[in-house]
């Protein structure tokens, strides 16, 4: 089990210089990478994205880049000869019509930009990305690490509180049965005072009363609850991502949980709905950390 969050960094050197890589994660539903390289590594985006998500499956990772000692940039620069041709023609035209007198010199033709044509000269940089890959690697173990550390203190909170919230259940499942025959005793009282006089067939007395108790009954909802609090003790143990799955799970739970506090009409059980509410609470914001 792994924490979201985390952060982690690594170098790498190639030949006269480093890459450095840093990765930031956070909380999130699903798996966004923000990585905003280089220039001179945009090519290799998709490959070092790949990297990522073959290891991270769920969160928000923002990925820091930076190169130093690389050799400097080459530059090839073309004149548009057609176009200074056609300055110095019209600059004669001026010079014949106008009488304007001058020369057509360099300074002139340096300040027109769009004479000249500037180009970067591409540059092999396969130990820079190579160097980029180990750092992001060292990064990625380093985040793994710090992720795994937190998912475990997380696993045994939850676990905590699974346990919690499972005295709480067997309360109310103590209480309910009690409940239910008071519950029974008291609507089979009532009835018979109703019908005091009256022939009656004590089956169908009894089966009325049983129908009316069925209102109040939380069995089935707490046979559901344990099953739901099995289910999340199994994923607690497993090795893969079950974020989502525990959230979904959370969510069955506090549905049944509900359920019971809106059927019970009793005190202690209204207390103890009270108690399982907050249980489920601590767990589904625990749940919101983990991958």
């Amino acid at each position: 089990m792994r924490s979201m969050t985390g952060y982690g960094s690594g170098t790498a050197t190639f030949p006269g210089g480093q890459v450095s890589v840093e990765l930031r994660a956070v909380n999130h539903r699903f798996l966004e990478i923000k990585m905003p390289l280089p220039r001179e590594f945009l090519a290799w985006e998709r490959e070092l994205r790949a990297m990522i998500e073959a290891q991270v499956k769920r969160g928000r990772l923002e990925l820091t880049l930076t190169c130093t000692g690389r050799a400097p940039r080459a530059y090839t620069v073309n004149l548009n000869l057609e176009l200074a041709r056609a300055y110095r023609e019209a600059v004669g035209r001026l010079q014949q019509d106008l009488g304007v007198t001058g020369e057509l010199d360099l300074p002139f033709l340096a300040a027109h930009p769009e004479l000249f044509q500037v180009t970067e000269t591409p540059q092999p940089l396969a130990a820079e990305v190579q160097a980029a890959k180990h750092a992001l690697q060292h990064a990625l173990a380093a985040l793994e690490q710090q992720r795994c550390r937190e998912g475990k203190f997380l696993q045994r909170e939850l676990r905590t509180r699974v346990t919690a919230l499972d005295t709480v259940r067997r309360a109310v499942k103590d209480r309910s049965q009690i409940v239910q025959e008071t519950v029974r005793a008291r609507l089979k009282e009532r009835v018979t005072d109703l019908l005091r006089g009256v022939e009656i067939d004590q089956s169908r007395l009894l089966q009325e009363v049983a129908t009316l108790a069925q209102r109040s009954d939380i069995t089935e909802e707490l046979v559901r609850l344990h099953s739901h609090l099995k289910a999340l003790a199994g994923l607690l143990r497993a090795h893969e991502p079950v974020g989502k799955r525990l959230d979904f799970l959370l969510q069955e739970i506090q549905r049944e949980v509900n359920t019971i506090g809106a059927k019970a009409d009793d005190v202690d059980i209204r207390h103890l709905v009270v108690a399982a509410k907050e249980e489920v609470e601590k767990l589904r914001e625990q749940a919101q950390n983990i991958e």
